[in-house]
């Protein structure tokens, strides 16, 4: 199978509705989404596509829909923290969600933008985990089974 990069907001499209789709699946984390936040997929996908445009381009990018571009706004680590009191999230909770991102990546997409997104969720994943447990993100080691 020949791979491309992430170049485009469809491709983080694709990145996003897929990634959820093994989330909400998942016997680990899914209960997570489905029974503790009961996410509602129809307006939390555009916003984690903006995010992720964000990230990755540093810029909006035009929503092939109506061509109006958007920056993410929000707030990662406080929707974080309310979850957590909800439920209290571990760093297990991120290690798997960390793996279940990068293989959705792996699996349709190799270059710079891929890699570049598989390090920001890294690093996402590590201060958010910090911030839950009081440590600091240096300590924090999401280990990942190496492919």
């Amino acid at each position: 199978m020949n791979l491309k990069d992430v170049e485009h907001r469809a491709d983080i499209e694709i990145i996003v509705e897929k990634f959820y789709e093994q989330v909400l699946a998942d016997p680990i984390i899914g209960f997570i989404f489905v029974d503790i936040v009961k996410i509602d997929l129809a307006s939390h996908l555009p916003l984690i596509v903006n995010f992720w445009s964000d990230v990755l381009f540093h810029k909006p990018l035009p929503d092939k829909k109506d061509g109006s571009k958007t920056l993410y706004q929000g707030n990662v680590l406080n929707k974080h923290l309310q979850v957590n009191s909800l439920v209290a999230l571990k760093p297990g909770h991120f290690t798997r969600w960390l793996y279940l991102f990068n293989q959705v990546i792996k699996q349709r997409f190799l270059g710079k933008n891929s890699e570049l997104m598989m390090a920001r969720a890294e690093l996402i994943a590590q201060s958010i985990s910090a911030a839950i447990t009081n440590q600091k993100k240096s300590a924090m080691n999401l280990v990942l089974p190496k492919d």
